[in-house]
């Protein structure tokens, strides 16, 4: 299943031309990874609070298609693998028509905050991740309670 959350481009997103600056998409993916948390029952800030945190360590990202001030966009959010302490996340930017502008490939990591030391992930935390996680076509549903790092 896809976590998706519709974001509008705002003119801070922009550059003098009114297209998206590229750095500007990383905190617009890190806001559907903060959206998603929430929507799953463990918003960002309350896991930073009790000592936690989710820091990206990977980062790939395929530009297709230029954003531009006041588009309507759709943004999704797919995870690719579940380990013992990191995150698999797949991310796509769709505009109005369905296009796809963007995509991203990351990893994050559940870990200590402020040290950065990998914790293995909480048993209801992964619950709560495997409705999303992506099957590929024709194979079975893999039982990720039991993955590595």
């Amino acid at each position: 299943m896809k976590f998706s959350v519709p974001k509008r481009v705002r003119f801070h997103h922009c550059d003098p031309a009114g297209i998206v600056f590229y750095p500007q998409f990383f905190y617009l993916l890190h806001e559907v990874q903060e959206d998603f948390l929430e929507h799953i029952g463990f918003p960002e800030h309350q896991l930073i609070a009790s000592g936690v945190g989710v820091p990206i360590v990977d980062l790939k990202t395929e530009f297709l298609g230029m954003c531009r001030n006041g588009d309507a966009l759709t943004m999704t959010l797919e995870l690719t693998r579940i380990g013992g302490s990191s995150i698999g996340m797949q991310y796509e930017i769709h505009g109005e028509a369905g296009d796809t502008r963007l995509k991203a490939h990351g990893v994050i990591v559940y870990s200590e905050v402020p040290n950065g030391k990998p914790m293995r992930i909480p048993d209801a935390l992964r619950e709560a991740l495997l409705p999303y996680l992506k099957t590929p076509p024709g194979a079975q549903p893999h039982d990720q309670k039991t993955a590595t790092p």
